[in-house]
């Protein structure tokens, strides 16, 4: 992924204000020895683009007080990202789950880098948890059908998609997902037929009844 980009999603992750980070700067002077302060310093600073070398600082800061905090080292994976660092960034947010096995953001990280890098088993494991976890998006089970896919898996991402499809049979996104991978699998006619379920159903006319003089 080009650097920019990925300066663009992490800002989506994060969202801030030019202002809030002028206060969360000036909370970590105030108070400078609060691992929060600087954990926000951190993630303001990744919000709107700042120097890496400054949140790479708050962020040492933070760990130097704060050695065991999930939150410090889900931040570390995403500077990570921003350097370019994709298996640098894998291990903070392992790091992350293992302290908080819960942590939503970080497996969603995990999840994503692991297809980066094409760790078909980690995303794959990644993603089931989100999804088990009561994460119903339509999104993390299209992810897992092409992953697993991908690692050779058909019978379990025509199951993904299939019971995907049941689920919502008029969401235009999953009925092609599924076309396509019948498509993808030799079986046209099937695909065929699901891409026709897409098209425009046409009105049935009336039939007009005779005029009466």
């Amino acid at each position: 992924m080009p650097a920019a980009s990925v300066v663009v999603l992490v800002g989506v992750l994060l969202g801030a204000t030019p202002l809030e980070q002028i206060n969360a700067e000036w909370w970590a002077q105030t108070e400078p020895r609060s691992p929060y302060s600087h954990l926000e310093a951190a993630r303001l600073g990744l919000k709107l683009g700042t120097r890496l070398e400054m949140v790479d600082w708050h962020l040492r800061w933070a760990f130097a007080l704060a050695p065991d905090n999930p939150r410090g080292l889900h931040l570390w994976g995403l500077l990570e990202e921003e350097r370019g660092d994709i298996e640098g960034a894998r291990q903070a947010q392992r790091k992350a789950i293992a302290l908080r096995s819960d942590y939503a953001d970080a497996h969603r990280r995990l999840a994503a880098l692991a297809q980066r890098a094409a760790d078909w088993p980690e995303a794959e494991k990644e993603l089931t948890y989100l999804i088990g976890a009561g994460d119903g998006d339509t999104g993390l089970k299209l992810q897992l059908a092409g992953v697993q896919e991908k690692s050779g898996q058909m019978a379990q991402a025509e199951h993904t998609l299939t019971e995907l499809h049941k689920a919502q049979p008029k969401n235009a996104v999953v009925t092609r997902a599924l076309a396509d991978f019948y498509g993808r699998t030799g079986r046209s006619k099937q695909s065929a037929a699901l891409m026709k379920t897409l098209e425009p159903q046409k009105k049935a006319m009336r039939a007009l009844s005779a005029s009466r003089h």
